[in-house]
């Protein structure tokens, strides 16, 4: 401990700073982030990650030992803010399937059991995590995640001590948000609109035949058809998942130049 503190200021202020915001980015961000792994392994992901970004040609000039903390802090809120936007792309899942849920009533799963936590017995937002997760992954979104912790040292520098968020990073986040939401719809639109074309069926025939319980049979055909047409709309699922990663590289772009 002695001979670190003996270590001059100009060699482990940068260190520091660039593991502040590293493992802030890792411990926020989807997957690497999440509370299933320990936490010494996602601060172990983050000091590996900030290893290697401190051997790659970023501008390692620290500010005045006297704002270290401000400086510190400064990084904590900017890999927080990275690894959050790109938790929208989780939530374009998990939206989607929430819609399907709804109208496919799976959703009444909750009512028969109270106890459980809200949204975690819907079985096809669920179903959406999992496979978030797996496109995440197969698709080298943690290549993406490092790619981004590396580039945001070349726009935002090791030297900031206080943060301004300007129109564009707002702007940023407020398009991530809505883009991601927008794309959730899109993919959950075709199943719903069919489901709702089954409610109109079922509407007319219990017009026509008011003593056939339309229930009885609109229900199951609502679950059993709707399942089938998620199993067909998959596709959409993943042009869904490829144009929100896009926009995710766009938008970590468009916020870190607001700064």
């Amino acid at each position: 401990m002695s001979e670190l503190l003996a270590t001059p200021y100009i060699v482990w202020g940068p260190v520091l700073l660039v593991f502040a915001r590293v493992v802030s980015l890792f411990g926020t961000a989807p997957v690497t982030g999440s509370p299933v792994l320990p936490p010494t392994v996602r601060i172990l992901l983050g000091l590996l990650v900030g290893w290697f970004t401190l051997s790659t040609n970023i501008q390692a000039t620290p500010p005045p030992e006297a704002v270290l903390p401000l400086a510190v802090l400064a990084q904590v809120l900017i890999g927080a803010g990275i690894g959050l936007l790109s938790t929208l792309i989780f939530n374009l899942f998990h939206t989607a399937g929430a819609i399907l849920d709804a109208e496919l009533g799976f959703t009444v799963a909750q009512i028969f059991n109270p106890f459980s936590a809200a949204g975690s017995e819907t079985l096809i937002a669920n179903w959406f995590d999992s496979f978030g997760t797996y496109f995440f992954l197969s698709v080298g979104g943690v290549e993406l995640l490092v790619f981004a912790a590396v580039q945001s040292f070349k726009v935002v520098p090791l030297n900031v001590t206080q943060l301004v968020v300007g129109p564009g990073a707002l702007g940023a986040a407020v398009q991530a948000f809505v883009g991601s939401f927008l794309l959730a719809v899109e993919i959950a639109a075709p199943v719903v609109l069919a489901l709702m074309l089954i409610d109109v069926v079922g509407a007319v025939i219990g017009r026509l035949l008011p003593q056939l319980n339309v229930l009885t049979f609109n229900i199951p055909l609502k679950m059993w058809l709707g399942m089938g047409l998620v199993a067909i709309a998959l596709p959409l699922l993943m042009d869904g998942a490829r144009l929100g990663l896009l926009q995710l590289g766009q938008d970590i772009t468009q916020y870190l130049g607001g700064i």
